[in-house]
């Protein structure tokens, strides 16, 4: 049975490229489909498996060495595991961590007030600066109207100028009359 890749790493609880990266990382020997997708069979997803528990004692041995007080409250392999609802909330419960995330919230609310303040100061210069851009532009528009107010004044008021050459009268059409009134 051929099993691919999103299938296995739903099965395993990861997600598929985490499947691929152990494939590559642990030279694990698979078939390919005519697409170039992994095919696994259970004998593979069996050591993928046995490749995700190590990961996880990797991952536990390393929080044991950075928090050596969450280790000690950990079962080991002799004693039976308890169900605790995170060891990551008993360590923040302890009273060693209680000032340390004081200190982290007060920081965080300083932090948030000096956002909240720099978002204020932003929109402030913008406002600032869009009033400049409107007053320049109301100034321009003021003149424009002042020119064209002018430039109509001057049309209405101008005489007839000297250089435009006066229209000539109509002449009238002559010609066609006194040869039909010849005949008639």
């Amino acid at each position: 049975m051929e099993i691919k890749t999103t299938d296995v790493a739903a099965r395993l609880g990861v997600s598929p490229k985490t499947i691929q990266r152990w494939v590559r990382k642990y030279d694990i020997p698979l078939r390919k489909n005519e697409a170039g997708h992994y095919l696994f069979d259970e004998n593979t997803i069996a050591l993928l498996e046995r490749v995700k528990f190590e990961q996880g004692a990797a991952l536990e041995r390393s929080a044991a060495a950075r928090y050596p007080s969450v280790a000690a409250s950990l079962p080991t392999d002799n004693q039976p595991k308890q169900e605790a609802p995170s060891p990551t909330l008993d360590v923040l419960r302890q009273p060693s961590f209680e000032p340390e995330i004081a200190r982290i919230s007060s920081r965080l609310d300083q932090l948030e007030q000096q956002l909240g303040q720099k978002a204020d100061d932003v929109v402030s210069v913008q406002l600032l600066h869009h009033r400049r851009e409107m007053e320049e532009i109301t100034a321009r528009l003021a003149a424009l109207e002042q020119l064209v107010a002018r430039l109509e004044q001057q049309l209405n008021n101008k005489p007839p100028s000297s250089h435009e050459p006066p229209q000539p009268p109509k002449r009238k059409r002559r010609g066609l009359g006194r040869v039909i009134g010849l005949f008639a």
